[in-house]
């Protein structure tokens, strides 16, 4: 699975062991430092409630984050538990040298534990490509061993036929076993010296550990740590629109919740960034927020009232670039066919709960009965109604009938 044939190498030469020990390097800098962060981030950590809340806050739920939300708070506390002791414990099994069977079997276990800490966070909601692509350094830590002998037959006959069918001559020569070795030490000593300030962060030797951190100018050895503190409510920004300013249409986004009795989306390892980036409204104060790193929703709203670069109707081939961004029933309320095009739009917080466990909204649509999946209440008015400026080509306060 780990072969190499760069540099002249044969087909049967082994990984280089520079880039095995960097990606193991890498899934552990990960894991520790996700768990760093959480015992010097929020208490809920500490008092062990911080999954109590983290399923139905996180920034996209799935239909599955309503089974582990709902899961005895006892057991969502042990959750916890298992987790520091994933990140902050097992992390160092990724790092054991395997001089031995035993040692090997530790390290083994570790990048098993890893991994599969990933598949549970991926199952328990929508994290875009994050969780999956950190499977991929654990991996370094599973030998040909740990693979199903199919597997391993396969890949050795794949490489076979590539050779076959290859008219390229390989040259194993002192020379390009010098140049390999050469090669991988320079690699590490460049990664070795990058890593400084990340490991400096870690253990906090030049202040407070940050998260999700660059360091240096080509920013290629970094910092990862999120979900240090968890927030107990969610609240989310419901945008709306008008022709009239009496009648009101929320806009659906293509997986934030909005309507209450829209069933959430499974979209992982897709990243739906402006469903992301909308979540950080719901931190309090949400005006701060907007103001303060989210101001492209007043962009997005000043677009939505601004028809005079396209022409209205789904399908048509001057239909906005941005329009993409929004879900597909969102097409014919701001851009209706044959009719009134908005004139007004707002934007209020709500405070959204989930309603049921997984197995009861089951329960429900098996019986045929309508599905509440989410309960709201409203919090404030983040955006009041606003209208758009055809001569200033700005946003102004909408001057209803």
């Amino acid at each position: 699975l780990w072969r190499d044939g760069s540099l002249g190498t044969s087909d049967s030469s082994s990984p280089p062991l520079a880039a095995l020990w960097l990606l193991r390097w890498l899934s552990f800098r990960i894991s520790l430092g996700a768990g760093l962060i959480k015992i010097r981030g929020g208490s809920c950590w500490a008092s062990k409630t911080c999954l109590w809340y983290h399923f139905e806050t996180q920034p996209i739920p799935s239909p599955l984050s309503f089974a582990f939300h709902f899961l005895p708070k006892s057991v969502l506390s042990r959750a916890v538990d298992l987790d520091l002791v994933v990140q902050l414990y097992t992390s160092w099994l990724v790092l054991v040298p395997g001089c031995g069977v035993a040692l090997r079997w530790l390290r083994r276990a570790g990048g098993v534990i890893q991994a599969g800490f990933m598949v549970n966070i991926i199952l328990s909601g929508n994290f875009a490509f994050l969780n999956h692509l950190t499977i991929i350094p654990s991996l370094a830590c599973l030998d040909d061993a740990c693979w199903p002998t199919w597997l391993y037959l396969y890949v050795h006959r794949s490489s076979a036929r590539g050779i076959s069918n290859s008219q390229t001559y390989m040259i194993d020569t002192k020379l390009t076993t010098y140049a390999r070795w050469a090669f991988d030490l320079a690699l590490v000593a460049i990664i070795g010296s990058l890593s400084f300030p990340v490991i400096s962060n870690l253990f906090q030797w030049e202040g407070h550990q940050v998260m999700n951190a660059s360091f240096g100018s080509f920013r290629l050895v970094n910092t990862y740590g999120a979900f240090g503190s968890v927030g107990h409510g969610r609240y989310e920004p419901v945008l709306s629109v008008s022709s009239d300013g009496t009648s009101w249409t929320e806009v659906e986004f293509p997986c934030k919740p909005g309507r209450v009795d829209r069933r959430p989306c499974f979209s992982a390892p897709y990243h739906y960034r402006l469903d992301w980036n909308i979540w950080c409204i719901g931190f309090k104060p949400h005006q701060g927020m907007l103001q303060r790193r989210e101001r492209w929703l007043y962009d997005l709203v000043l677009k939505m009232l601004d028809n005079s670069s396209s022409s209205p109707g789904k399908g048509s081939s001057l239909m906005p670039p941005w329009i993409d961004l929004l879900d597909a029933t969102a097409v014919d309320v701001v851009r209706p066919l044959g009719g009134d095009v908005p004139r007004f739009a707002k934007v209020n917080m709500f405070h959204y709960t989930m309603s049921h466990s997984l197995w009861r909204l089951f329960n429900k649509w098996r019986k045929g009965e309508k599905v509440i999946w989410w309960e709201r209440e409203f919090e404030e008015v983040l955006i009041p109604p606003v209208s758009f400026n055809p001569g200033s080509q700005k946003l102004q306060r909408a001057q209803i009938p």
